[in-house]
């Protein structure tokens, strides 16, 4: 685990351990004369919780002290420790009303998640009831809801720092990046790692398209010029443009990919999603690999629709076509 580390007067950055790779996740602090302010909260597990503890305790406040929690996104790393932090200091959670909206859906398990994905992509059956099978039945995470909804360009109630949420799909509806004027610093959240491209939400109906939210934000990120961008997982780093230039260079080959997989003839998401791997199918993937890849074939597919390249063709399961494709179901 890195260490506490102080990347501004009165900033700090604290890394909370997760029970899953990435394995730690960087809660930031904010301080103010009212009292801290968190930038993300970590998952709720008592070593998460007893390590928020003694980073507090080591700048010297506590949390019962904290006023306020601003939560970048709905995912149970970040919002996890937000409602425990709430009953212990009265603090306020902040997310955006997108993302509140998904946090029922952490009731579900993975397990639950992932044969939902796989259905929906049009998988074997086999392959479902062997995920149904083979996965954990155990309860999924009950998380509370925020107390204070952020939308695009609201300034968040956080004395002596001047900070805008933007918000930035893509990873989730409503992920929130916040830009800090006075020090020009970007939490970046999930949206933008130095090492890591984050996959997208699967997208939610036939007009939504989060990879296309996603790199319109980035063009936004663009613009800031920040200093020094702070992201939720692995490193702090300074070259935002160079890492936004890395990002629309590996979606573009992934988007060239998916139009090329189509070209092989109408196939469901689940045979796409094979075709885009080297081995040319999904075979010896399981749990979070595989969510990852089925779903990235989802987001790729939705983003060539919106940009009129591909079309799905109604059928249970449906199938994908260049646009101008075969529009007749083939036996299958």
């Amino acid at each position: 685990m890195p260490s506490v580390a102080q990347v501004r007067p009165g900033l700090w950055v604290l890394p909370l351990p997760l029970p899953a790779p990435p394995h730690e996740v960087l809660v930031y602090v904010l301080q103010s004369d009212a009292g801290p302010y968190l930038v993300d909260a970590g998952w709720d597990t008592e070593e998460a919780w007893d390590a928020l503890r003694a980073g507090l305790e080591a700048i010297g406040t506590r949390v019962e002290d904290v006023q306020g929690v601003l939560v970048t996104h709905s995912h149970i790393d970040h919002y996890g420790l937000a409602p425990r932090i709430r009953a212990a200091s009265g603090a306020w959670v902040a997310l955006h009303p997108l993302d509140a909206e998904e946090l029922p859906h952490l009731r579900d398990t993975f397990t639950d998640h992932l044969a939902a994905l796989l259905r929906r992509a049009g998988a074997p059956p086999a392959v479902v009831e062997g995920v149904l099978a083979a996965g954990d039945r155990g309860g999924g995470f009950d998380c509370p809801g925020p107390d204070l909804p952020l939308a695009d360009g609201a300034r968040p109630p956080v004395p002596g720092w001047r900070l805008t949420a933007l918000w930035t799909p893509g990873h989730t509806p409503g992920h929130l990046c916040f830009f800090e004027e006075r020090h020009r610093l970007l939490l970046a959240g999930d949206h933008v790692l130095p090492r890591t491209a984050v996959g997208m939400h699967p997208p939610r109906d036939a007009h939504d398209d989060p990879l296309g939210g996603y790199l319109r934000s980035l063009d936004r990120l663009q613009a800031l010029r920040p200093q020094e961008v702070l992201p939720a997982h692995e490193h702090r780093f300074t070259d935002l443009p160079a890492r936004l230039a890395e990002l629309r260079g590996g979606h573009a080959e992934r988007i060239a990919a998916a139009a090329g997989a189509l070209r092989d003839g109408p196939a469901t998401a689940w045979e796409i999603a094979g075709r885009l791997r080297r081995g040319g199918s999904l075979n010896g993937l399981r749990g979070f690999p595989l969510y990852a890849a089925v779903s990235r074939a989802l987001t790729l597919l939705a983003h060539l629709r919106r940009r009129g390249l591909a079309e799905e063709l109604p059928g249970e399961p449906p199938l994908w076509s260049p646009v101008g494709g075969l529009r007749e179901r083939v036996p299958r």
